[in-house]
């Protein structure tokens, strides 16, 4: 735990809220205050699609788990991390991935998922091709990918993507070298220093003096950006560091030291670099270069297909390789070397080796310190029976490795890995030129995201960040976090945005941050005292709980000049619950704490005290719901003869009853149960292992009527409306509520097929019941209401009754204040909708038709994107936009606080339901 702090709140003014208010980001779920956001940043999450895996296996807690082969739109050699929280990658073009092209450069936005719609590809510039190319942060948030290949005779400019991955220029300035396969830095100064590389495609170990007698080691002498020109350091110039032998100039391994200097290894070699003035290097032995070898134990790890990592501060791991390139190799090495450079000199130590040699595998530092290592080959980059699949992970408290599970894709050379806000790892690439030319992504999921809950995977309850006082700090200053945790904090991290190609990635170093308990409960936290220690520029700030589960990270900048993080939406990650004991009375909004269960819903999987929350995805239970089926749309869960459950149209008012339930708290104490909303003595309840319509006589029965909410088991659900979910069965675990082919319903045990998957997954919408009586609406004479979420039971709000144009609305827990009051005004086409504290309109940003497009306040207009009409839904109404026909949603389904609005095609399901406005005022 960390310790508690006396550090009074630094005070924030007005300018500085309004500064930081449109820069938040994201945030995890677990049980949350009802109280308003202490700070100026607020932060806002929208879905996160990809967050949430399928179908757990109970191994998850202990190996993590990896889900789905996805399309992506290219190759994706070079990847990272931009400060809007949006992803890069190029590598080549969208219809060719052998084709080797860095004019393309595609920004993916993970709150759309791996939907197509989630890419956009952005133009190149002239004169700049970014293949092999290396990759900075400028001050103002822009990636710098400079070097490549020759474009239109040049090769010796470079790209600029801007921070919110919106637009790409050229730089202005030429490097003085060409530069194919180098390797770039920041500097404490804040300048960027490109070392290494050589004439594209030319020179190398093959012919070390006929390459420099030729000119194609260009990079021996290293050029410095200060934002307008490049500058040699001609002091620099090392064919010991940057030459041809061993391929010390391919990709050179480098960082940052606390020393301030720049310490790297090339192949063999390793060395320290002085970039003042005129520049110095002073170079060392490292290791015995790339050598034939009978055994992964003996094969030395060096060269371009190994990889390293930064692992905390001044701490190094660097494993595997034992190749020049990717066709000229030896058996790849397991070996691994801890290098500490903590005290200038450096020391090597060797820790356990890796179970499996690889080459061309990527090394991911995880929030918690642990790294996980993925892809790779036995030889080289040779694929099939070389292929290394299974990942591996490796603690720095023991030194050992553990295997993993495998990935699907072989992913060698020119493969790519990436830390995620929300804690997963991305892999992508591999290939052009082959074996393998991979246009798709996987996603890995450490075991920090699991727990195991009744002898049941699920995924962990996590810490959350809720506000902030600032998201740009300089060094050694301090800033007041607003966390919720279940577990408490015991560590808060800063890790290094990644960017990452050719088995490395420069950026992502990890380092622990001076915290404490302030007496508000808020954490303080002190940004690192150095630039050596933290260069300038764009990190995740990652709470850690007691349980060494993580938040999901919130981008931060830092250094002096450093621009604060751009307007952009970050993933929330859902919780699937595994509900233990009896449920309370006022349950968790978002989240089951232990101890305050009960009947408003929630997402924990905590298991102590009176209780936990009380549904898996916070689905409120006094809001009557319908259950589609996935196998057979347009048929519902209703009674038919009597007492048996059956998927069945629903054609009368009737049919229409019977097919509507309330979700509440498991009558066994575990799990939820469905009670009938027309006979409401009688519970869903399975019997012999049919589904019947039963009075539940008894506690001995009640397990028979409680049931667990888990993410859909279908990967696709054939529905058009509402959240997608299958229920387990509390007393027969692994044994779900299904469709049988007779339509009648059972609980019938697992079986891996894609039919037991469809028929087993259902869609929660609003009840099909008209007849239930909807929310008074508001008196003429205030006409303001609250606007209550029918999925989550919370109310949008402006936090803080922030006056700002484009300020944020979420879903707060609701308090009644003038913050979540609205006004409702007719006008042409529907309703002006008026915010009663700020006075500003629901807005729609730039009268956007994207579907996901933010929704927001601004100063009343009048125009379209402001006008909302009102549609009778379930208990409530749906608001749907004028100037795009879409409707207000909340993103995701989330059930977290702070979720923010979207406008999203109109599906009629909870998180598009609002109790409280009428339709047709």
């Amino acid at each position: 735990m960390i310790p508690k702090s006396s550090r009074p709140r630094p005070r924030a003014g007005r300018a500085l809220a309004r500064s930081l208010m449109s820069a938040t980001m994201l945030a995890g779920m677990a049980g949350l205050s009802a109280e308003a956001a202490k700070f100026p940043v607020v932060v806002t999450q929208v879905q996160d699609p990809f967050g949430t895996p399928t179908a757990i296996p109970d191994t998850a807690p202990a190996q993590g788990m990896w889900r789905g082969v996805f399309a992506w739109p290219l190759n994706a050699i070079s990847m990272g991390l931009l400060p809007s929280g949006k992803l890069v990658s190029f590598g080549s073009p969208p219809d060719d991935a052998a084709v080797q092209s860095g004019r393309y450069y595609d920004i993916w936005d993970p709150s759309k998922g791996f939907d197509p719609s989630g890419h956009t590809i952005l133009p190149a510039v002239a004169n700049v091709n970014s293949f092999c190319s290396t990759m900075a942060f400028q001050a103002d948030g822009s990636l710098m990918a400079a070097g490549g290949i020759f474009e239109a005779g040049v090769d010796k400019g470079a790209a600029v993507v801007n921070g919110l991955g919106t637009g790409v220029s050229p730089l202005g300035a030429q490097m003085a070298a060409d530069r194919y396969y180098s390797t770039m830095l920041s500097l404490p100064d804040g300048r960027q220093l490109i070392m290494g590389g050589s004439y594209p495609y030319n020179g190398g170990w093959a012919d070390p003096q006929g390459s420099i007698n030729k000119g194609f080691m260009s990079g021996m002498t290293p050029e410095v950006y200060d934002g307008t020109r490049w500058s040699s350091l001609f002091g620099a110039n090392s064919r010991d560091a940057f030459g041809p032998e061993n391929n010390r100039w391919w990709y050179p391994r480098a960082w940052i030291a606390p020393n301030g200097k720049v310490f790297g290894v090339s192949a063999e070699k390793m060395w320290y670099l002085d970039p003042t003035g005129n520049g110095s290097i002073a170079v060392t032995p490292f290791k015995e270069p790339q050598r034939s070898a009978n055994t992964a134990a003996d094969a030395p790890n060096v060269g371009p297909s190994s990889t390293a990592v930064m692992y905390d501060t001044g701490r190094i791991l660097q494993l595997g390789g034992n190749s020049y390139d990717n066709s000229s190799g030896f058996l790849a090495s397991s070996r691994a070397t801890l290098v500490d450079i903590t005290g200038g000199n450096p020391v090597l130590t060797e820790t356990a080796p890796t179970k499996i040699g690889r080459s061309w595998a990527n090394a991911t530092v995880l929030p918690t310190g642990l790294v996980a290592v993925t892809g790779g080959s036995l030889w080289d980059d040779q694929a099939d029976g070389n292929a290394v699949l299974p990942m591996e992970m490796w603690d720095p408290k023991t030194g050992a490795w553990t295997l993993g599970p495998a990935a699907s894709i072989y992913r060698g050379y020119h493969s790519t890995a990436l830390l995620m806000q929300n804690g997963t790892v991305l892999t992508s690439g591999g290939g052009a030129p082959g074996p393998v030319n991979n246009k798709n992504a996987e996603v890995y999921y450490p075991p920090y995201l699991f727990t195991s809950v009744n002898g049941k995977a699920a995924l962990a309850p996590r810490p959350q960040i809720l506000s902030l006082t600032t998201n740009r700090l300089n060094y050694g200053q301090w800033m007041q976090v607003e966390v919720t945790a279940q577990a408490g904090v015991s560590q808060v991290v800063l890790l290094g945005l990644g960017l990452v190609t050719h088995s490395f990635n420069a950026t992502q170093r990890r380092m622990v941050l001076n915290a404490g308990v302030s007496s508000d409960g808020t954490v303080a936290v002190q940004a690192p005292a150095s630039a050596n220690v933290a260069p300038p520029g764009y990190y995740q700030l990652v709470m850690i709980d007691q349980k060494g589960v993580p938040s999901p990270g919130i981008i931060v900048a830092i250094g002096p000049n450093t621009a604060a993080p751009p307007l952009a939406s970050a993933p929330t990650p859902a919780v699937i619950a595994v509900a233990s004991n009896a449920g309370g009375t006022t349950g968790g909004a978002s989240g089951g704490a232990a101890g305050t269960g009960g009947t408003t819903g929630g997402t924990g999987t905590a298991t102590g005290g009176t209780g936990t929350g009380g549904t898996a995805t916070g689905v409120t239970p006094t809001a009557a719901i319908s259950l589609e089926s996935a196998s057979k749309p347009g048929t519902y869960v209703r009674r038919v003869f009597g007492e048996l459950m059956a998927s069945a149209p629903a054609i009368n008012a009737t049919d229409r009853q019977e097919a509507s339930f309330k979700l509440v708290p498991g009558l066994s104490g575990k799990g939820s149960s469905f009670q009938m909303t027309r006979e409401t003595t009688r519970y869903l309840r399975h019997a012999g292992f049919a589904l019947y319509s039963n009075p539940v006589m008894s506690i001995g029965t009640s397990p028979d009527a409680s049931f667990t909410r888990r993410t859909a088991l279908a990967q696709t659900c054939g529905c058009n409306s509402g959240p997608c979910v299958s229920y387990e069965s509390v007393n027969f675990p692994n044994y779900f509520v299904k469709v049988r082919p007779d339509t009648t319903l059972g609980i019938d045990g697992f079986v891996e097929t894609q039919d037991y998957r469809q028929q087993a997954s259902f869609c929660e919408r609003p009840s099909l019941d008209t007849t239930l009586t909807p929310t008074p609406a508001p008196t003429a004479s205030t006409n303001t209401t609250l606007l209550k979420a029918a999925h989550s039971g919370m109310c949008l709000a402006v936090p803080a009754g922030n006056t700002n144009d484009g300020a944020p609305v979420t879903q707060q827990v609701c308090t009644g204040g003038a913050e979540q009051q609205w006004k409702f005004t007719a006008v042409a086409g529907g309703y002006t909708v008026t915010n009663a504290s700020t006075g500003r309109c629901l807005d729609v940003w730039g009268v956007s038709q994207a579907v996901g497009a933010q929704a927001w306040q601004w100063s009343c207009t009048g125009g379209p994107n402001q006008v909302w009409a009102t549609k009778a839904q379930g208990n409530g109404v749906a608001l749907v936009a004028k100037h795009s026909n879409q409707c207000l949603d909340v993103g995701g389904a989330s059930t977290a606080r702070g979720a923010g609005a979207i406008q999203w095609a109109c599906h009629g399901g909870l998180n598009q339901t609002f109790v409280g406005p009428q339709s047709g005022w």
